[in-house]
């Protein structure tokens, strides 16, 4: 299953904003079958690996998908 959680977590940093609906289609596109995504989902959500907002989700920025740098416009 953390291979799967791994999967996951690629489809929403590549496809962030998605919600539950879009992140499963986009799953099934890369092969992942697992009817239980929304389970996964709240898994790394309780993991703080992702984040959820009105339905949405986000990948926290830690381990590979982390900024090198902050890039903020004003700096």
């Amino acid at each position: 299953m953390p291979e799967e959680s791994d999967r996951i977590l690629d489809v929403v940093a590549e496809n962030p904003g998605a919600t539950v609906e879009e992140i499963t289609d986009l799953a099934h596109d890369r092969g992942i079958t697992n009817a239980g995504i929304p389970d996964l989902l709240s898994k790394a959500e309780s993991d703080d690996d992702l984040l959820e907002f009105d339905g949405r989700y986000w990948v926290m920025r830690t381990d590979k998908y982390r900024f090198h740098r902050y890039d903020h416009p004003e700096i």
